[in-house]
């Protein structure tokens, strides 16, 4: 296996929303690009990632694949540069990791042997999409964490409705159909759900503060987020809390 991605970069921020959510990975070179999809330690949430084979310098190997520790992999990747590229290869065992810039830098990992089989992703029919813009959606979950662990989605087809409540107060947050802060709000039937906030502040982390960020959203169903960073994409979903009656 040798794959090479243009912006080592732009692969680092992939990694650190990867990370966020699972302590190891596994890796699969498909036709399609490099995928990774896992859940976390305690099976609230899944990450699905996929790095187009179009954006790679070179992409060789294909249907192999490669596992990881994510923290020690987000270490290393933390040291790329700007203007560094970087080449991913495997070699007896290890990820050789080799960033090119004004000079040459080479890491190596030990691989993982995690199962080779990639997680089936989930097939939930749902009946609202909402898009915001990553700094309202942070700034929202940020008021919401003030007064609770856990907080509410709800999607109409006139707004998106952000609510929390705890023994400290209540916090309702409206963004109407058409205001800048909503790029998409496309509703078949009224939605709502309540997810954890703790989850949920660390998926969007690594969210750029001027991109969009999907919801998937179906009453008392797992969630799903997605957003861009650079050429990848990252979809995560994230099981609801059922609110007792």
């Amino acid at each position: 296996m040798e794959i090479t991605f243009k912006s080592a970069k732009e692969f680092q921020k992939c990694i650190s929303a990867i990370s966020a959510l699972i302590d190891e990975g596994e890796f699969f070179l498909t036709a399609e690009g490099l995928k990774l999809r896992a859940m976390d330690p305690s099976q609230i949430a899944m990450v699905d990632f996929l790095y187009p084979k179009e954006a790679f310098e070179t992409y060789t190997g294909e249907d192999e694949t490669f596992g990881v520790n994510m923290a020690d992999f987000e270490k290393i990747m933390k040291r790329a540069k700007s203007d560094e590229k970087l080449t991913l290869k495997t070699d007896d065992g290890r990820l050789v990791l080799i960033f090119k810039g004004k000079t040459m830098r080479k890491f190596v990992l030990p691989l993982l042997d995690l199962g080779g089989t990639l997680p089936k992703e989930p097939n939930i029919p749902f009946d609202a999409t909402v898009g915001v813009y990553s700094n309202f959606l942070k700034d929202s979950l940020k008021d919401a964490s003030i007064v609770s662990s856990h907080v509410v989605f709800k999607a109409t087809p006139e707004a998106f409705y952000i609510e929390a409540r705890g023994d400290k107060g209540e916090v309702n947050i409206v963004a109407e159909k058409g205001q800048d802060i909503i790029a998409e709000l496309n509703v078949s039937q009224e939605a709502r759900a309540m997810f954890p906030l703790g989850y949920l502040n660390d998926l969007v982390s690594s969210a750029e503060s001027s991109s969009i960020v999907e919801i998937k959203l179906k009453t008392d169903a797992p969630l799903k987020m997605s957003y861009r960073i650079g050429e990848g994409r990252v979809n995560y979903y994230v099981a609801p809390r059922i609110e007792a009656v």
